[in-house]
């Protein structure tokens, strides 16, 4: 007999989904699968054939609460009906950050992955925030998959409020160990399981690497992205798969920068976060207004522990 998710980590991407994933995964009483499960995004979604996500539950041990993840499906609108449709009973579990650490740290993973050029942000996101977008899928992917209030509505509009955790960055500041907890008590398993590697931080972004512009050109020749989707395809040759494990060696070198550089925050400067700010504040007003939550740190501008005035 197929079975089908009874949990979904919905989003939002850079916000420590893949740490709670992996968190998660470690649960005895929870299934997981490894990779995020695209089905309920893929543009070749059908909702007569549930085999491709069937495919990829049939390890699930027989006791085991099945849960999947993908980011993506929080400010995607056609995933909301599609997640109602199939899983009605479903749990869903929303981990938000700040939404303009969110954009920057989007856009630099789609300057490693080689899906847009190496320039400094500045130029981008004036550009990006001016309606100038140089591929179609940058402005869903890095300014409109911030817009959580607009995704949090298209799924309180087919599950009720009880249905849905929402965490943030906020909630992760005061104790990883805690917000796992909270997440288990929400789905009603056992809290006091602790993972390993609960506190270590995971796809962490880096703004610094003097190999930056090595990593985006590997990943432009190990995979190809659709301009309208962001889709990516990866390259089944032998220097296509060469190219993705060299890029992968860099991100890991990259990451190592953090342990000698001081200084990781984005070299952005504090009038565009300003403007990122203007952009995302009316959103998070909405989003106060709909969970009742508290986000008035989010309307601040930080830098180097300098916080600047929406108003800037």
């Amino acid at each position: 007999m197929n079975r089908v998710p009874n949990f979904v980590i919905i989003g939002a991407g850079k916000s420590a989904s893949t740490w709670l994933h992996l968190a998660l995964r470690q649960h005895p009483a929870l299934f997981m699968p490894e990779q995020e499960t695209l089905f309920f995004e893929d543009p070749h979604y059908s909702e007569n054939d549930l085999t491709p996500l069937f495919a990829e539950l049939n390890s699930a041990p027989t006791h085991a609460m099945i849960g999947i993840k993908r980011p993506n499906y929080l400010c995607t609108p056609e995933c909301a009906p599609r997640l109602a449709r199939h899983l009605p009973r479903a749990r869903l579990i929303a981990i938000l950050r700040n939404p303009v650490d969110r954009a920057v740290s989007q856009y630099y993973h789609l300057v490693r992955s080689g899906r847009l050029p190496v320039s400094h942000p500045d130029i981008t996101f004036n550009r990006y925030l001016s309606g100038d977008f140089d591929v179609p899928f940058v402005e869903r992917i890095v300014l409109g998959f911030g817009l959580y209030a607009q995704g949090i509505a298209n799924y309180r509009r087919v599950y009720s409020r009880d249905q849905m955790l929402i965490l943030t960055d906020l909630d992760m500041r005061k104790g990883s160990q805690e917000v796992f907890k909270r997440t288990c008590r929400f789905l009603d398993v056992a809290d006091d399981f602790v993972p390993g590697d609960i506190s270590r931080p995971r796809n962490q972004g880096v703004y610094f690497s003097p190999f930056l512009s090595l990593i985006q050109s590997l990943n432009s020749r190990g995979q190809t992205f659709d301009r309208q989707t962001g889709w990516e395809s990866l390259r089944q040759d032998l220097m296509g798969r060469a190219a993705r494990h060299l890029a992968a060696l860099g991100n890991r070198l990259s990451a190592a920068t953090r342990i000698f550089v001081r200084d990781q925050e984005p070299p952005i400067s504090i009038n565009t976060r300003a403007r990122l700010l203007e952009f995302y504040l009316p959103d998070i007003v909405k989003l106060e207004a709909m969970t009742n939550m508290d986000l008035s740190a989010w309307k601040s501008t930080l830098v180097h522990d300098r916080k600047i005035s929406h108003d800037t």
